[in-house]
């Protein structure tokens, strides 16, 4: 935005020889000057030190007329002012005369870009302006998010046809708010003493700061048989042990001993504009995974490939009932986006992915801009692999407690059932964070209402897998941990929360619910 100023902190130089005349009357002296028509007004306090500091100036009556409107003009003139904006634009709106008093304030406006004018060519400078489109010059000045679904808790969400998302961008900010009724009145027009307040707040506004999002852990897999590991690159650092992080260089990893008992961490290495990533979690045993027959021999994660880098994947959509909180990356494929529903998506620039107030993290699906595509495919085909492979690994228990595990206490295994599971009280998984547990399930899995997967002992979500060949249904207010392999559709219930992944062949529903990638 040019020259735009910025924050009010610790720059309030730039606006002490503010001083607006809203109308034709000449102001009262700067001295002192004590306001007669505003003792009993909701914003007299902050029209009142606007006026001592000389930001604006009220009438030779001493009246300030905080109740009357403020014209288009008059609002762009009070907002360069207060923002600092001085750059200047040619203007050709068929309604503002070159000698208008308010020409160049106009032309500052449309440089600062906060204001473009109608679609007729005009910019009606001498018209009143209306809530909603002071929600639109604030969100634009202040750089805010749009918000629609904060808007929508006002009773006349409706009446928002053109500004839903600058009035919930507003709301959330705290600078513009509604009425009493719960209405936000966007057609109603603002008033002068409303304009002084909602520019101070505007001007106040600092956003919070912008928190690079930490990249997902780097796919890479190991050989414990052959000691080896694949998928290393240059943009990769490793921690052996205990030891230190070091940047990989292929001849002095190659050169490393991982024979025995060791844990590798793997992440992609910090950049000037993102931080190191997560980690890959590789451990090495003694006995190692070849054709050793010892049965406490540890078994292998389920390898999810591309599938592992998000928190929800589906082949036929996800609903949310809104607001759901996903912790990760989703997406959908082969099916269109728009089975994607309850998140409200913005579309990003580079077409490849959405975003959502309801996700940390990015929204894909299969009819999103190259690559996205081929990555959807991949990651639903690795999914489908990892069932697979779930599926088919030998069982070291079966038909255990008859498919109710509710109150018990499991450790590091393959279970199968060719049943049900039921979790009717809460079931604690035991061990340490090596420890592999895989779920088989004939059919469907149902945890019931506020019960809880409780881990104890150091047990990672990442290490827990539970291949259902039908419905996994999770209920309300209840907590899961782990990554469900579903055939069929996944459900989380109201308020439902989950440390895990839901990777599904069907559709995964959410209410309300909390959703976080382990």
């Amino acid at each position: 935005m040019g020259d735009k100023f910025k924050k009010l902190k610790g720059k309030i130089a730039v606006v002490t020889a503010l001083c607006l005349t809203l109308t034709l009357a000449m102001p009262i002296g700067a001295s002192a000057v004590t306001i007669s028509d505003i003792s009993d007004h909701w914003a007299k306090a902050t029209i009142q030190d606007w006026v001592d500091k000389e930001y604006v100036n009220g009438y030779e009556d001493s009246t300030f007329k905080p109740d009357n409107n403020i014209t288009r003009a008059e609002f762009m003139t009070l907002t360069n002012k207060a923002f600092g904006y001085t750059t200047t634009t040619a203007i050709t709106y068929t309604d503002v005369e070159a000698d208008a008093w308010y020409a160049g304030e106009v032309a500052k406006a449309k440089a600062a870009g906060y204001i473009e004018g109608y679609p007729d060519g005009t910019m009606k400078p001498e018209n009143a302006i209306s809530r909603e489109e002071a929600a639109s010059i604030i969100m634009k000045i202040d750089e805010l998010t749009a918000d629609a679904d904060a808007a929508n808790s006002y009773t006349d969400a409706a009446k928002l046809i053109w500004s839903k998302e600058a009035v919930g961008a507003v709301k959330t900010a705290e600078i513009m708010m509604g009425y009493p009724d719960g209405s936000f009145g966007p057609q109603n027009m603002i008033k002068r003493g409303e304009a002084v307040v909602t520019l101070d707040r505007a001007m106040k506004y600092e956003s919070e700061p912008v928190t690079p999002e930490t990249p997902e852990a780097p796919q890479v897999t190991r050989s414990d048989s052959e000691n080896t590991v694949s998928g290393m690159t240059t943009a990769m650092e490793y921690k052996l042990d205990s030891g230190n992080w070091v940047a990989y260089v292929a001849s002095e990893f190659d050169a490393l001993d991982l024979s025995g008992d060791h844990t590798l961490l793997v992440r992609l290495a910090a950049t000037d504009s993102s931080p190191a990533s997560l980690s890959e979690t590789l451990t090495f045993t003694t006995s190692g995974g070849g054709s050793s027959s010892d049965s406490d021999t540890l078994a292998n994660a389920v390898d999810l490939g591309l599938a592992g880098s998000y928190a929800i994947l589906a082949k036929s959509g996800i609903s949310s009932v809104p607001n759901s909180k996903v912790t990760g990356n989703i997406g959908v494929s082969p099916i269109a986006a728009t089975f994607i529903t309850g998140f409200s998506l913005t579309m990003d620039a580079s077409n490849e992915f959405a975003t959502s107030t309801q996700v940390t993290g990015k929204v894909y699906a299969a009819v999103y801009t190259p690559p996205t595509p081929a990555n959807m495919t991949t990651a639903v085909s690795n999914m489908e692999a990892a069932y697979t492979d779930a599926a088919g690994r030998a069982a070291d228990y079966t038909e255990l407690y008859s498919g109710d595990i509710s109150g018990k206490t499991l450790t590091a295994g393959v279970y199968k059932w060719g049943t049900d599971l039921m979790i009717n009280t809460d079931v604690t998984l035991n061990g340490d964070a090596n420890d592999v547990f895989i779920f088989q399930v004939g059919k469907g899995i149902t945890q019931a209402n506020g019960t809880r997967i409780i881990l104890t002992g150091g047990v990672l979500a990442k290490n827990i897998f539970w291949q259902s060949a039908e419905t996994v249904s999770i209920g309300t207010g209840a907590h899961f941990e782990g990554i469900i392999l579903g055939m069929k559709n996944i459900t989380l219930g109201t308020n439902s929360t989950m440390n895990g992944r839901l990777l599904a062949q069907t559709a995964v529903t959410l209410d309300q619910s909390t959703v976080v990638q382990p």
